[in-house]
């Protein structure tokens, strides 16, 4: 009888050793943080009482990306500092900035630049910049409650649309004037008309209108467009063959005329005499084989730039010239890509920067780790789901779902062969956090299936 109560003692006192373990597993990770955060997100998913959720959602969302502009308020760095500047030079009616290597080499980017420079002549304020981009963001977020809901459950969709409007990389992109966040808010509500029920020829026209002006804006276009031609082949009717093709081509058509006469108009009128057109495509190829970087940006590519025939080249020798080389830089772009939470590249505007929080001053590096971790717990979370939604639901999986997928396979692809950052992802983010839902959905009826109850009494 004493054995067995120092067995038992034994037994509770290995769990409590091993609970400690676990907790402090969770705790130094920072996985206890998302899991609170996780819970929360199912306690207000089953909370039907909750009225005008999508509305609460929108306000949310909002003041949570306004708070973080206001704390962050740094000046830009890289790549933003250099469109910022060129945007302010053509509010004063300056175009010099066209004689710059960047924009006289990647002159797609003049279209951003004349979209900030318009309203920073208008408004004079940088700061109504990252308040639209707040606005944008925020209406992603509740595109993705939304169409989530229409995949899945209210449920589901809640949950997705809470992480996502607190993964913490594109809270902190709010604060750096990236032109990801209306060209993606464009190409989504193109996406809109593009997957409706029964949809009419003015549904690809508009369509079209939207996604070439998010294409004008960052170029990312082809991606949708890509899938669209996939997508109408996949649901072809035999007896409606020359009504879609009538369709899509009225569709490429005006896709294509809008980016032509864009590009034009920018040459005509001065901006820039490279209009829109990207001078140095193979570049992107250069960087994506580079495989001491793992596919990201390198000063030291930067000798190979604007040289086609020596590009070609170096593509061809990094690419096919060590075949087992390739494969390891294809899994590790993978895994940096789609796996991983890089923020460090992108948190160049705050590093050793100080931010004030009611009156206490804190270091950003010092709240970073907690950030990247965050961000990674959500990230696996939703690349989970979102295998989980596929392996279970490959079967009925909608037409709507069909679309987003398609979408994701072809960026898979596409980022295997060029260069890959953090805020590539933005664009593809949206739909993984919308198929995401499926999974959620099948986790949330399975454990509505069992009785956990029952197990746990059989267990205990």
């Amino acid at each position: 009888m004493i054995n067995k109560k120092l067995s038992n003692l034994f037994l509770y006192l290995s769990i409590i050793v091993f609970a400690f373990v676990l907790l402090l597993y969770l705790f130094t990770n920072n996985f206890i943080l998302f899991i609170v955060y996780l819970g929360l997100c199912i306690f207000i998913a089953k909370n039907e009482k909750i009225k005008h959720f999508g509305l609460i959602l929108f306000l949310v969302s909002f003041f949570t990306r306004l708070v973080f502009i206001l704390i962050f308020d740094f000046p830009q760095v890289y790549d933003f500092a250099t469109l910022l500047d060129a945007s302010n030079m053509f509010s004063r009616g300056d175009y010099s900035f066209n004689q710059w290597f960047h924009f006289h080499t990647w002159g797609y980017q003049t279209g951003f630049v004349i979209y900030q420079g318009l309203l920073l002549k208008l408004f004079h304020s940088e700061f109504l910049l990252k308040l639209l981009n707040v606005l944008y963001s925020s209406f992603l977020v509740l595109f993705i409650y939304k169409f989530s809901k229409k995949i899945s459950d209210y449920r589901s969709a809640r949950i997705v649309s809470l992480l996502y409007m607190v993964f913490p990389f594109y809270l902190f992109l709010n604060t750096v004037l990236v032109n990801s966040h209306l060209a993606t808010l464009l190409m989504y509500l193109g996406i809109l008309f593009l997957i409706k029920q029964d949809k009419s020829f003015k549904d690809y026209v508009f369509g079209s209108i939207l996604i070439a002006l998010g294409n004008i804006i960052r170029p990312e276009g082809i991606i949708v467009v890509l899938a669209l031609l996939v997508y109408e082949f996949f649901l072809l009717d035999k007896s409606k063959i020359i009504n879609t093709f009538i369709r899509i081509c009225s569709f490429l058509i005006i896709y294509f005329s809008i980016g032509f006469l864009a590009s034009n108009l920018v040459i005509r009128s001065g901006v820039n005499p490279s209009g829109l057109e990207n001078k140095d495509p193979l570049w992107k190829f250069i960087l994506g084989f580079n495989y001491d970087t793992c596919g990201y940006y390198s000063d030291d590519d930067s000798k190979y730039q604007v040289d086609r025939e020596t590009e070609l080249a170096i593509i061809k020798e990094r690419a096919l010239g060590d075949l087992p080389r390739t494969g390891k830089l294809m899994l590790c772009k993978v895994n940096h890509f789609w796996l991983s939470s890089d923020l460090d590249i992108e948190a160049g505007s705050f590093s050793d920067k100080k931010i004030n929080i009611l009156g206490f001053d804190l270091g950003f590096n010092s709240i970073f780790g907690t950030a990247v971790s965050f961000n990674s717990n959500i990230n696996i979370f939703i690349l989970v789901m979102f295998f989980m939604g596929l392996l279970f639901n490959y079967k009925k999986i909608s037409n709507d779902a069909l679309f987003f997928l398609i979408m994701t396979i072809i960026t898979f692809f596409v980022f295997l062969f060029i260069e890959i950052q953090p805020r590539y992802e933005y664009f593809i983010h949206v739909s993984l956090f919308i198929l995401a839902s499926m999974g959620i959905k099948f986790i949330w009826n399975f454990l509505g299936y069992i009785n956990i109850k029952n197990i746990l009494k059989k267990v205990l």
